[in-house]
């Protein structure tokens, strides 16, 4: 049982956008609870050779922060507590943040998001999402080109 409207919120939209990555042929993984990203997409191999991973912040609302005023340094937990942990996606290297309007998944890029405000962020350029232009069908057709002739085995 959910509890809370806010984390209700938070799991449907995480859920959005993980199916529209899915639906452009990558594999996500959702990223654990304190980390500063929320879905860790595999990319596949870059030239080279190397596992290309990028990291996404989901908000309902965006931001580029992970609290709404990170320049509150002194803003305390409790009454005498320790001061609130508060950071810049930017700053922790999450490669797009994504949000959800009007059934649509939208996509900001660091290079585009970096440290603005909300009201920025509203007028700064989306970024599209690549799609796995390597996806092929389960029956993929075999040229017989391809396959050996019975003489190669005798």
């Amino acid at each position: 049982m959910i509890d809370n409207q806010s984390r209700k919120t938070a799991q449907t939209i995480t859920l959005q956008v993980q199916l529209d990555i899915t639906d452009r042929g990558w594999l996500v993984m959702r990223g654990e609870e304190e980390s500063p990203y929320d879905l860790i997409v595999d990319l596949g191999l870059d030239e080279s050779g190397c596992r290309n991973f990028v990291t996404i912040q989901v908000k309902k609302d965006l931001r580029t922060s992970s609290r709404p005023s990170p320049e509150k340094e002194n803003e305390p937990v409790s009454v005498g507590g320790k001061n609130r942990n508060s950071y810049w996606y930017f700053d922790k290297d999450v490669t797009y943040l994504a949000t959800v309007k009007n059934g649509e998944v939208i996509y900001y890029h660091k290079s585009d998001y970096q440290k603005l405000s909300p009201t920025e962020l509203k007028r700064a350029n989306q970024s599209i999402f690549p799609i796995n232009e390597n996806m092929f069908s389960y029956r993929r057709e075999v040229s017989t080109i391809d396959r050996p002739s019975l003489e190669a085995f005798l």
